[in-house]
């Protein structure tokens, strides 16, 4: 399943980049996103609660940094993580790319591609797809809400 949000984010290119690829501090945007800790320098260790209409999920995995490009603005990332109590998983590759619209406006592109697996991937699609660009979704305006008080 294919997820795609573009938004723009009022600050600079710069900061939204140092932003994005401050791996905890980005995933503090990501709603339900807990016990983030670094494995290694392109490796995190997560845990994500989350409900996909009846079912609870606590999903426990890796984050991977594949590739960050600073002067592209482009980064590839491998998420996987599995809910042994629900017996399913999920493996995302997302990729994100910023642009400088302005000074001080940037547009962030996220691209996520995902396979659910086990009983996560018996859940209706629409379900799934609904619940994947809400957290998307979320995960921009949170992304727009730190660097306005970070920019304070």
């Amino acid at each position: 399943m294919k997820v795609e949000i573009v938004s723009v984010v009022p600050a600079s290119r710069e900061a939204i980049w140092a932003l994005v690829m401050d791996i905890p501090k980005a995933a503090s945007c990501i709603p339900g996103l807990k016990d983030i800790t670094q494995d290694s320098e392109a490796s995190y260790q997560a845990t994500l609660q989350a409900r996909v209409g009846p079912m609870g999920m606590n999903l426990s995995g890796v984050i991977t940094v594949l590739s960050q490009d600073a002067e592209s603005g482009e980064a590839h990332f491998l998420v996987e993580a599995n809910d042994r109590r629900v017996g399913g998983g999920v493996k995302t590759n997302m990729s994100m790319k910023i642009t400088a619209k302005s000074p001080t406006e940037t547009e962030l592109e996220i691209v996520a591609d995902t396979t659910f697996m086990g009983r996560l991937g018996e859940l209706g699609q629409p379900l799934i797809r609904r619940k994947a660009r809400n957290t998307l979704e979320d995960f921009s305006k949170n992304l727009r809400k730190l660097l306005a008080l970070e920019s304070v």
